[in-house]
């Protein structure tokens, strides 16, 4: 591809019980592309908020500051509440992907939350976050991909997702507004970190914007 002034540093957001090797394949991806992939990592289990407070300082210290975003599930609700508390962090003309991000919160995670095994395992997480009470997404220039093959641990959450999902989080807890896009691809949670077909789909809305 030829390179572009748009294509700036992207920092990368995993999702729950996830690391940053979770984003190594979009990472590869990207940086083939012509962008500069930055891997953030953070503890899943403490809360979002102070998750955000986390990123909000590695981002002070990145040599270069960061052009575009992309987050995977819980690492979009870690971006809401970064925007929400630290507005200068997203450059006015930024662009993001939300890749199967619950901004509505988890009814799967809920579900779990009703064990002492899946309030141990989900921790912070569902404090303003995966419980629903996730900040108002408030960055324009988004683009939303939803998974809808339901094969997933979610589907052990007895009546917990609705149709259509991915598996793991539904069609439904992706959807909010001040997004430019919101898609749907065929293909479960996980698959949105690997899939080519996704990958392409990021790295032209990164590229382009979506137009």
């Amino acid at each position: 591809m030829t390179p572009s002034s748009d294509r700036r540093p992207v920092v990368l957001i995993h999702g729950l019980w996830m690391g940053r090797w979770a984003m190594w394949p979009l990472a590869r991806r990207l940086k083939q592309a012509g962008f500069d992939p930055l891997l953030f990592g953070y503890p899943t289990r403490a809360t979002p908020a102070a998750n955000a407070e986390r990123l909000a300082r590695w981002l002070d210290e990145q040599c270069s500051p960061p052009g575009h975003f992309l987050a995977h599930s819980l690492g979009g609700v870690v971006l809401a509440h970064l925007f929400a508390r630290h507005p200068d962090s997203r450059p006015p003309d930024a662009r993001l992907v939300l890749l199967g991000s619950p901004l509505g919160g988890s009814a799967v995670a809920r579900g779990l939350a009703q064990w002492r095994l899946g309030r141990w395992l989900l921790g912070g997480s569902l404090e303003a976050g995966l419980d629903g009470d996730v900040p108002a997404w408030n960055a324009p220039n988004t683009l939303m991909l939803a998974g809808t093959r339901p094969v997933g641990p979610g589907r052990l959450v007895a009546d917990a997702l609705e149709s259509p999902n991915d598996g793991t989080v539904a069609v439904a807890e992706t959807v909010a507004s001040e997004m430019a896009d919101h898609r749907c691809l065929p293909v479960n949670h996980f698959a949105l970190l690997w899939s080519g077909r996704v990958a392409k789909v990021v790295i032209d809305h990164l590229s382009s914007g979506g137009r």
